[in-house]
């Protein structure tokens, strides 16, 4: 690479050598050797007159203008990677990167089981997941689709989607309704045991009741045992730790087979709204589409 070379390729290579955290590593993600990424950095700090980076035997880390630079050259990049995914789209077909985010149980327990369906129906697509708790920024990070209950998104120029809801529920194995008893009624909640879950920094664990059109009940749940985790909590659940109250899907399979119990029926709870956030106009980009009907199709969406 000379210094008469592509900067937009020393910028994607920068991106990339912190995203990696190691030079073996962005020369891997980039099919190039370690020397041209060593030697990028150097004609990118030479051109700014500034250390980027500061590297050691062991360890890189970026330095404060380094780190002011990567958010804006991350953008560029991205920005630059959908200018060139909308223009080779307009041959209609859906090809090209698409990059998701969604909260971590519903990756793990809707969407993972999902998109390997999606991926054999469009093999010209790449899809990168990214299960986190913590809000994304679509544009700075390049996501194509958030998936998440705020709808604080709009706020930010973001199109919106809302997709089907999650039912709550309450739940326990049989194990420990034959030791502690079924309760019947929210008020009995008080003399149980419950595995809560934390999502990010809320805990959930103020829970609301109604049944037809009595006043509402609400009861607020201590525990033992918290995990930010919903798999795990709900593995706490089935080995007899105490009541969950979980999303009904996630349970479906363990209410069928009698591994849990659903725990009253009569009384509803709200709905928690989830939504599908994207920044570009969905007519304009076929791969987005596609996969925004993929989920209208899989798992409901609500016009």
């Amino acid at each position: 690479m000379s210094r008469t070379g592509d900067k937009f390729q020393r910028l994607r290579i920068f991106v990339t050598l912190v995203k990696e955290g190691s030079f073996a590593g962005a020369a891997a993600r980039l099919q190039l050797k370690s020397p041209t990424i060593s030697k990028a950095l150097q004609l990118l700090e030479e051109e700014l007159n500034t250390q980027l980076i500061v590297r050691s035997t062991r360890s890189m880390h970026l330095t404060e203008p380094g780190e002011r630079y990567f958010q804006k050259a991350s953008y560029l990049i991205n920005e630059l990677d959908e200018l060139d995914n909308e223009t080779r789209q307009f041959s209609g077909t859906p090809r090209g990167r698409l990059r998701v985010t969604a909260p971590v149980a519903l990756g793990e327990h809707v969407l993972g089981p999902l998109l390997p369906k999606f991926l054999q129906q469009y093999p010209d697509i790449q899809l990168e997941l990214d299960v986190s708790n913590d809000i994304k920024d679509m544009k700075k990070e390049g996501f194509d689709v958030a998936i998440r209950a705020k709808k604080s998104g709009t706020d930010l120029g973001l199109f919106c989607i809302p997709i089907r809801s999650l039912t709550p529920t309450l739940v326990a194995s049989p194990t420990y309704l034959a030791q502690f008893g079924t309760p019947t009624h929210p008020d009995h909640l008080s003399k149980h045991q419950f595995v809560l879950h934390r999502g990010g920094k809320k805990l959930f664990n103020r829970w609301r009741f109604q049944r037809h059109e009595e006043p509402e009940l609400f009861f607020e749940a201590t525990s033992r045992y918290v995990s930010n985790h919903i798999s795990l909590a709900i593995e706490a659940a089935l080995q007899g730790m105490g009541i969950i109250n979980t999303y009904l899907f996630y349970v479906e399979d363990a209410l069928t087979d009698g591994r849990l119990v659903r725990l009253l029926p009569d009384f509803q709870q709200p709905d928690i709204n989830r939504y599908a956030f994207y920044h570009q106009r969905r007519q304009l980009s076929p791969k987005l589409d596609v996969f925004l009907r993929f989920l209208e199709q899989e798992i409901g969406l609500e016009r």
